[in-house]
């Protein structure tokens, strides 16, 4: 029994429907106020649904009972709250998970994260610290470490505005960055859940070639034949986001700041060897993207 905890969640749900398609028992994870929608399609999937929280250990325990591998997708960035923070959830709310599946039993967990970027935000703090827990549990696990994601973070309020055709940049944007597709993480994860090879590592996949934000405007004007708007958060609106007392503004600004100079280049040769991972070039999504804002 596969338990997938965050199952309801733009990649949690992948991850189960990917498991499902291939055989595996799933246990969806899901909280009482989730999407009923969600919850249904993934029961007339064929998956097993508990209602627990992260931040409750008693209905955490329960859901780990009788499960071999935990896959934790669940975070608090999309949906921030005053009790769903990056403290509660993502930090303590993944180390309870920790905790709770060792104590029942669980063999192996496999956890999704990102490479380690620079500076001190509270997001990459609790991924830090999960994977630390993690590693000295003594249960085999999977580090998955991806970039950003594609359809996150290239869309509106992000990358382009289908409203103005315009794209935004962050300090320039010229860091270059292994932006990859939700499936692409997706398929990674649910290959490393039978790869004996994949156990007791961490893995980095990213898309299959580094692009600045100046480049992915330049493929996207090539695609369409026409030019876009350039808008620009500056360095020093990302500096104050980062002093800020607000933790979803600090973890922004660390995110977006990779963009400036820094980069996230990510290096294949691992997964491809142990996962069989080919990403899909990004030239894929973009011209899907580009086509969406031409009909509209």
């Amino acid at each position: 029994m596969i338990l997938v905890v965050g199952a309801t969640g733009e990649l949690g749900s992948r991850v189960c429907k990917n498991l499902i398609a291939k055989d595996q028992s799933v246990r969806a994870m899901v909280r009482r106020n989730s999407n009923q929608e969600v919850v249904e399609t993934l029961k007339t999937l064929g998956a097993e649904v508990v209602v627990a929280d992260l931040k409750d250990p008693t209905s955490l325990k329960l859901a780990c009972i009788g499960v071999d591998t935990v896959v934790s997708t669940a975070t608090s960035v999309s949906r921030p709250s005053e009790t769903d923070t990056f403290e509660s959830v993502d930090h303590q709310g993944q180390i309870n998970l920790v905790t709770l599946a060792k104590e029942c039993g669980v063999k192996h967990f496999v956890f999704v994260s990102f490479p380690e970027f620079q500076g001190t935000f509270p997001l990459q703090s609790a991924k830090r610290a999960v994977e630390a827990s993690l590693q000295a549990s003594g249960m085999d696990y999977t580090i998955i470490q991806a970039p950003h994601f594609q359809e996150s973070w290239l869309t509106a309020p992000t990358g382009i505005n289908p409203e103005t055709n315009a794209i935004l940049t962050f300090g320039g944007g010229e860091g270059k960055v292994s932006w990859i597709a939700i499936d692409d993480v997706c398929e990674a994860i649910s290959t490393s859940v039978k790869a004996p090879e994949a156990r007791n590592r961490i893995l980095k996949v990213g898309g299959p070639e580094a692009l600045s934000q100046q480049d992915i405007i330049l493929l996207c004007e090539n695609l369409t034949g026409k030019s876009f708007k350039r808008e620009n958060i500056p360095q020093e609106q990302l500096d104050t986001m980062s002093a800020s007392e607000d933790p979803m503004m600090q973890t922004f600004s660390g995110l977006m700041t990779v963009c400036v100079n820094e980069g996230c280049e990510v290096d294949n040769t691992e997964a491809q060897q142990i996962l069989g991972f080919r990403p899909r070039p990004i030239k894929d999504h973009l011209t899907q993207l580009v086509a969406s804002l031409s009909s509209s």
